[in-house]
């Protein structure tokens, strides 16, 4: 038997439950996960359960870790424009102060 490991801090179940529900949620989507939380907090934050029996807890740090990873690469890239910009400036530069 395989064990898998969540990508992030899982505080509601262990084992092969967690990583059913985790591969529910990536099959469902990011947008349509966040719509369903969305819909589940405004409307029937009564219920345990999310999707299926998916727990509010773990669907909401399941988008948080997405969130997280989507903030990391947002700010690579912003950080590798920033470089390029930089290296594009200083040849601009250089070639300016050639003879």
């Amino acid at each position: 038997m395989t064990s898998h490991h969540l990508p992030f801090e899982n505080r509601w179940t262990s084992g092969n439950r967690a990583w059913t529900w985790h591969c529910e949620l990536e099959h469902l989507g990011l947008a349509n996960v966040r719509a369903m939380y969305v819909e589940h907090e405004t409307h029937h934050a009564e219920e345990p359960a999310v999707i299926f029996d998916i727990p509010a807890g773990f669907v909401r740090d399941w988008l948080a870790f997405h969130d997280k990873r989507s903030a990391r690469r947002q700010q690579a890239f912003g950080l590798t424009v920033l470089a390029l910009s930089v290296i594009a400036v200083l040849v601009a530069v250089a070639g300016l102060l050639r003879p």
